[in-house]
């Protein structure tokens, strides 16, 4: 049996509403997978961070030890909380959940990513340039001269989180703690995601701590797993049965007709990028069209064109039959004003010195509301997204991915749009969750003629909420129609791929 790298005993973490977790022990040996699972809310991320010594303020460690058998030297917590910082980035490595709030939206990729593994190892490594570049290639990233000159916005979140793997890999850690890696991904990147990191512990005898809510990964990737709490599977759902019956009498709501955006890369002389469309399709009242594709697909491209974002260089959108002119800010108002975006990055999305409440007010308050008023819609904003009141005022830095998430969904239902644009906004949740956000979404279609763009790379949300679905592949629209007829007789490969049961990973488990 491999030796003992990190030992937890009797870990317990509080906050303002209790305890978080209560005599958690647990040890991971070297070169061994551990799956830790739960809930969202459950804590998983708070135990991550205690073991990383980065505990948000508000959340307190009043008992417990978490020791590390480096090779340099063995350290514990809370004793050696002075030199405990010199581990991290060196001998534990980590990724986090939030891979859009992980990078500087300012700085270029590469450039980033160099200064980050260059502070940790300050030039221990020739040609670090170089040795990142491999290391990109290692995690199956492509197009690496466009990703080293791009910005993170103009990156997938797949993507990002494969540069997130690869600056904690370079240096080589004995530990690697991952923070929900599948939850922003489809499912052929998940599986080629996760067949990276079995390749990891073969090649460098690396330990990883692998915090999910998915089964899948459990089952697939992990030696042992540590469960917090009960969770859920996602039971395969049947077909959406009114997926046929889309209303023929219903005029469009919002039309794209032709419409295209290029990225561009490389500064003052940059270079035409990669191509977005040219997409055809329209969304009715009352419906919900589905967007699937693999990670780079071009599915969050998509979402910002649609609320305003981003300016296409070609095509046309139309609004309740009015054309949307880009040029002109008072149309793009009117367009962000009935269109509202969940955004995949929850946290990221809501200020972090900011409580809940002051978030939501914000957006009620600009209607001119009465402070009695706004208290009241938001109140009921929240247990329409079943979320308890004691979070008003609380931040954002101490709630869970699903909570923050479901606190964008709120955000956005606030403004009563006409149409609802979710950008994998379901990605970070457990299966209970899942449902729970899935059930309001059909309630509002139902009671409010809200339509509903649901991107997503799980297939079975889109097999649940979708009448119709467009699959995109490399920014291009490969198949779209009704979801009864495209789920059951997929045409072209990229689908039948998506919509396939999941295959089994070519990285071999230790058990």
């Amino acid at each position: 049996m491999s030796s003992v790298l990190l030992r937890v005993e009797s870990l317990s973490l509080v906050n303002g509403d209790g305890y978080i977790t209560k005599d958690l022990s647990f040890e991971i040996n070297k070169g061994e997978i551990i799956a830790l699972t739960g809930k969202s809310g459950s804590g998983k991320t708070s135990i991550a961070m205690a073991i990383l010594g980065l505990l948000p303020p508000g959340i307190n460690q009043p008992a417990g030890q978490i020791s590390f058998f480096s090779s340099d030297q063995p350290l514990s917590l809370p004793q050696d909380s002075i030199t405990w910082p010199t581990l991290r980035g060196r001998h534990i490595g980590f990724t986090q959940q939030d891979v859009y709030g992980a990078f500087d939206p300012v700085i270029r990729m590469g450039k980033q990513m160099m200064m980050v593994v260059s502070e940790r190892v300050k030039n221990a490594i020739p040609d670090l340039e170089n040795q990142i570049m491999v290391k990109m290639e290692e995690v199956g990233l492509q197009d690496i001269d466009r990703l080293w000159n791009s910005y993170p916005h103009q990156l997938s979140g797949g993507q990002l989180q494969r540069c997130q793997i690869c600056m904690a890999i370079v240096i080589q850690p004995e530990l690697l703690i991952t923070d929900e890696p599948t939850s922003a991904i489809d499912k052929i990147n998940q599986n080629e995601l996760l067949d990276v990191f079995s390749r990891l512990r073969e090649k460098y005898n690396m330990a990883i701590l692998c915090i999910t809510h998915e089964e899948y990964v459990v089952q697939y990737l992990a030696d042992r797993e540590i469960r917090i709490g009960e969770i859920d599977k996602i039971p395969r759902e049947e077909i959406k049965s009114n997926a046929n019956e889309i209303k023929k009498d219903t005029k469009p709501l919002l039309v794209a007709e032709q419409l295209c955006y290029a990225y561009r890369f490389g500064g003052l002389f940059s270079k035409r990028g990669a191509l977005i469309g040219p997409l055809d399709f329209s969304l009715q009242q009352g419906t919900c069209l589905g967007i699937i594709g693999e990670s780079g697909s071009g599915k969050s491209t998509l979402a910002q064109l649609l609320v305003g974002l981003l300016e296409p260089v070609s095509g046309r959108l139309k609004l309740d039959d009015q054309e949307i002119d880009f040029k002109k800010p008072k149309e793009v108002r009117l367009l962000r004003s009935k269109v509202q975006l969940v955004m995949q990055d929850g946290r990221g999305s809501l200020h972090p010195n900011f409580s809940i409440r002051r978030l939501l007010s914000e957006v009620v308050g600009q209607n001119g509301k009465t402070i009695v008023e706004i208290d009241t819609n938001i109140r009921n904003v929240l247990r329409d997204v079943n979320l308890p009141e004691q979070l008003l005022d609380r931040k954002p830095g101490t709630l869970s991915g699903g909570e923050c998430l479901r606190i964008s969904i709120a955000r956005a239902l606030l403004l009563n749009p006409q149409v609802l644009v979710c950008d994998e906004s379901t990605s970070a949740l457990d299966a209970e969750t899942k449902d729970a956000i899935i059930d309001l979404l059909n309630k509002l279609m139902e009671t409010k003629a809200l339509a509903i763009l649901f991107i997503s790379h799980d297939e079975y949300l889109i097999r649940e909420m979708a009448d119709q679905v467009l699959v995109l592949a490399d920014g291009q629209v490969v198949e779209q129609g009704l979801s009864a007829d495209l789920i059951q007789h997929p045409v072209q490969e990229v689908t039948k791929k998506i919509f396939a049961s999941r295959a089994t990973l070519q990285g071999r488990k230790r058990l």
